[in-house]
């Protein structure tokens, strides 16, 4: 795995979680909502890529200190966005609302810090 890539998905992520509490926390910034959303959406990509080519590393022999601590670690970088952005419907069908933006903020968070510790298992 690329420390580049690595580093570069973790800052990412941070600029994500920062344009989230921005938009949250003051009206002036609001219009970042949208951005930070689609941006999220985005990172979850950027997120399947690292997990994705630890994985590819694993298959052609690669052998971490820790075997199950790095697949833990890719697991739940990708399980995490999605246990927290993805709400289901209620069973009266009522729409669903998106998360809050301190929520997107909280998963950016999150995902950089296991994609980070991921990259620290190799």
């Amino acid at each position: 795995m690329s420390w580049l890539l690595t580093s570069v998905v973790a800052v990412y992520l941070l600029v994500i979680a920062a344009l989230a509490v921005g938009a949250a926390a003051s009206p002036t910034m609001a219009p970042l909502e949208p951005i930070a959303r689609l941006g999220m959406k985005i990172a979850q990509g950027a997120i399947a890529i690292v997990v994705l080519f630890a994985a590819i590393a694993l298959l052609r022999g690669h052998d971490p200190d820790e075997l199950w601590i790095s697949v833990g670690y890719g697991v739940a970088a990708l399980g995490v966005p999605v246990l927290l952005l993805n709400r289901q419907p209620d069973p009266s069908g009522a729409p669903v609302e998106p998360p809050h933006l301190y929520v997107i903020a909280v998963a950016a968070v999150t995902s950089m810090v296991l994609v980070i510790r991921l990259q620290q298992t190799w």
